[in-house]
């Protein structure tokens, strides 16, 4: 296993967020940097899930394109045809 980068250390420079970073690991009991990479991996978790279910969105749009895009036969079946009276299928 290879020995941890060394990169020049992160400076946040928002009151505000460090003052929740500090709130955040008192309540936790977690150091400060524990309590960045913890939000720093639920947000690329989100992130990503979001990039996912968008691209699941344009892949389900282009095929309901090619759907609708097919030539209609016949009649189109209404409930009736497909349903007895009770709600159950025929």
């Amino acid at each position: 296993m290879q020995p941890p980068v060394m990169t020049k250390p992160i400076q946040i420079r928002n009151e505000t967020a460090v003052r929740e970073i500090r709130d955040a690991a008192a309540l936790s009991r977690l150091s400060m940097t524990e309590v960045v990479a913890e939000g720093v991996r639920m947000f690329l978790e989100r992130e990503r899930r979001r990039a996912g279910q968008a691209d699941r969105d344009r892949r389900i749009d282009e095929i309901m394109a090619r759907v609708r895009a097919l030539p209609r036969t016949g009649e189109e079946l209404t409930d009736a045809d497909l349903y007895d009276e009770d709600g159950f299928p025929r």
